[in-house]
C-alpha cells in the first residue's frame, strides 16, 4: 500500500469521517507464558497481534495525544513514557526511603498489584476521562471509534479460535492502548496524599515519616483509599500479591489492615524486577543475578567450539553483560564480597570469549574495549547527572539534587550540593550523596560539553581515580579501608 493511499485513509476517513477501519480492529491474541505453573491460563499474557497499517495510524494518534495529555500526567507515572523507567520509579522511592532511614525515621510501603489492568478498562468511563481533561468532540469521536467494534481471537500455533467482541479494555500490543491505560490511571494519583512508586498496574504507595505509627496509620488510609479507587473504575486488586515493607530500626513484627485483609510485614520484596529487603542491601538481588549470570556462562562454555569469536562475543554481551545492566542504579551499592563474585564471573566469560587464560582480569577489559560492572554503573549515574545539570531530566529525578547557586566561585565549588549524611549504609551508599561526589570527579572538558551523546561517547571511555566508595577503596584487613589521595 503506497503512501498516498495512506494518507487518504487518514485524512479522509479518520480525521474528516472521524472513523477507524473495522478492518484495522482485528486482532489475534497470543497467550505468553509469564512464570509459576503453565497450566493455569491467570499465568499468560494475552498479546495482541494487530495489521500493520493500523498501528501506523495508532502511532500518529498517539504523538498527537500525548503532545496535548503529557501536561496532565502525573510524574509518578513511570511506564510508556519518555525519560521514564522502572528505574526511574525504583530509585526515587529508594532514594526518599535512604534519606529518612539517615536520620533515624521510617519507611513503608504496600506493594499492589492490579489483576489483568489492560483487560478491564471501560470504554465509556475512559472517553468521560478523555473529555474531562479537555479533548474536542471530534478527538473524542475518533478515539471512541477506534474502541468500538473490535474483535479478536486466540491463536495457539496454526489454530485459531472464533472471533469475539472485545467490549473493554485496551488492547496488549498495540501502540495507542499503554498512553490510553495511563490517562485512565492518572487521576488515581488525584486522590493519594503520599508518594507512589507506579510502573503500568505495579502501584506501590510508600510514606517516610520519623514516627513508625504514622507511617502504618498512613499506609492503611492512603491503600484503602486506592482501593476504593481500583472498585470505583471497574478494576480489582490482585490482594495475593499485596505485600508489606517496613524499613526502620524496630523490634516487632508489624503488619496493616488493607481492605479486609491483614497483610503482615516481609522481609523482601520483588518489585519491578528488583529484591529489595527492609534493610535496603542489595547483595541478595546481585546474588540471584550473579546465579542466572552463572547459568547463562555455562550454557555458552557448552557451545563455545560450534562458534567463531564474533558471534560467541554477541552472545556474551547479548546474555552474560545485559544479566547486569537492568536497573542498575538501584543495586550499585553492593559489598566487597559481592564485587568480588560479579568480577571472577565477568572474568571467567572474557576468557571464554579470547580463549586467553593468561591475561589478567584488567588485560583482558582493555582488550575487549570495557569497564568492569562497577565502573560501568558510575558512568551510568554521570550521564544520569548530565541530564540533570543540563535540564534534560524529568522532575522526578532532577528532585534528588541540589544545585548550588552560590554566587562565589571558589576553585572547589561544587555544581551540586553534597548533603550532609550520617550513617554509611543509608547515607554514603545513596545516589543524592554519590551522585555529586563523583559529578566532582570528572575531568571539565567531559563534564562540560554540548549535548548528550558527545558525553555519553566520553564517558564510556572514563574511568574515576581516587573513587570515594567502599568498593573501589583499599582495604587492609584488621585496619580497615585507607583513604586515598591524588
Amino acid at each position: 500500500m503506497s503512501a498516498p493511499c495512506l494518507r487518504n485513509i487518514w485524512n479522509i476517513e479518520i480525521i474528516n469521517q472521524q472513523n477507524f477501519s473495522d478492518n484495522l480492529k482485528l486482532a489475534d491474541v497470543t497467550p505468553v507464558f509469564k512464570k509459576d505453573d503453565a497450566n493455569l491460563t491467570k499465568n499468560y499474557r494475552p498479546v495482541s497481534v494487530l495489521p500493520i497499517v493500523s498501528k501506523i495510524f495508532e502511532r500518529l494518534l498517539q504523538k498527537q495525544t500525548i503532545s496535548y495529555i503529557d501536561q496532565y500526567l502525573s510524574k509518578f507515572l513511570c511506564s510508556y513514557r519518555q525519560g521514564y523507567s522502572t528505574q526511574t520509579a525504583l530509585i526515587t522511592m529508594l532514594e526518599k526511603w535512604k534519606n529518612i532511614l539517615d536520620s533515624k525515621g521510617y519507611s513503608g510501603a504496600i506493594l499492589m498489584d492490579l489483576s489483568k489492568a489492560f483487560d478491564t478498562i471501560n470504554h465509556e468511563l475512559l472517553l468521560a476521562k478523555l473529555h474531562a481533561y479537555g479533548f474536542s468532540k471530534q478527538a473524542l469521536s475518533i478515539l471512541s471509534s477506534y474502541l468500538d467494534n473490535r474483535k479478536q481471537r486466540v491463536k495457539i500455533n496454526n489454530t485459531f479460535s472464533s472471533w469475539t467482541d472485545l467490549i473493554q479494555g485496551v488492547p496488549q500490543g498495540s501502540v495507542l492502548g499503554p498512553l490510553l491505560f495511563n490517562i485512565y490511571l492518572n487521576d488515581l494519583f488525584f486522590f493519594l496524599s503520599c508518594d507512589v512508586c507506579n510502573f503500568a498496574d505495579d502501584t506501590t504507595p510508600y510514606v517516610c515519616h520519623k514516627n513508625l505509627e504514622f507511617v502504618l496509620n498512613k499506609l492503611e488510609e492512603q491503600s484503602n483509599i486506592a482501593i476504593n479507587w481500583f472498585e470505583n473504575n471497574h478494576m480489582k486488586m490482585n490482594s495475593d500479591k499485596c505485600h508489606l515493607l517496613i524499613s526502620g530500626n524496630k523490634f516487632e513484627h508489624l503488619w496493616a489492615k488493607i481492605g479486609n485483609d491483614r497483610i503482615w510485614e516481609t522481609r523482601t520484596v520483588k518489585l519491578l524486577g528488583v529484591t529489595i529487603d527492609n534493610v535496603l542491601k542489595c547483595d541478595e538481588h546481585m546474588t540471584n543475578n550473579c546465579l542466572k549470570a552463572n547459568r547463562k556462562l555455562s550454557a555458552l562454555t557448552r557451545i563455545r567450539k560450534y562458534l567463531d569469536f564474533s558471534k560467541t562475543r554477541i552472545l556474551f554481551k547479548g546474555f552474560f553483560e545485559s544479566q547486569f545492566k537492568y536497573c542498575p542504579l538501584t543495586w550499585m551499592f553492593y559489598s566487597r564480597h559481592t564485587n568480588n563474585k560479579i568480577n571472577h564471573l565477568h572474568e571467567r566469560a572474557l576468557r571464554l570469549v579470547y580463549n586467553d587464560y593468561e591475561l589478567t582480569f584488567n588485560e583482558l577489559l582493555e582488550n575487549d574495549g570495557s569497564f568492569t560492572v562497577h565502573h560501568y554503573n558510575i558512568q551510568t549515574l554521570c550521564i544520569e547527572l548530565y541530564k540533570v545539570f543540563n535540564n534534560l531530566a524529568e522532575s522526578i529525578f532532577s528532585d534528588l539534587f541540589i544545585r548550588n547557586n552560590s554566587s562565589y566561585n571558589t576553585r572547589m565549588k561544587s555544581d551540586f550540593v553534597i548533603p550532609q549524611i550520617n550513617t554509611v549504609l543509608k547515607g554514603s551508599n545513596s545516589i543524592r550523596y554519590y551522585g555529586p561526589v563523583i559529578w566532582n570527579l570528572i575531568p571539565n572538558e567531559i563534564k562540560y560539553v554540548d549535548s548528550l551523546e558527545i558525553f555519553k561517547n566520553k564517558i564510556r571511555m572514563w574511568k574515576p581515580i581516587n573513587c570515594p566508595c567502599r568498593v573501589c577503596k583499599t582495604y587492609v584487613p584488621n585496619v580497615g579501608f585507607l583513604e586515598t589521595f591524588e
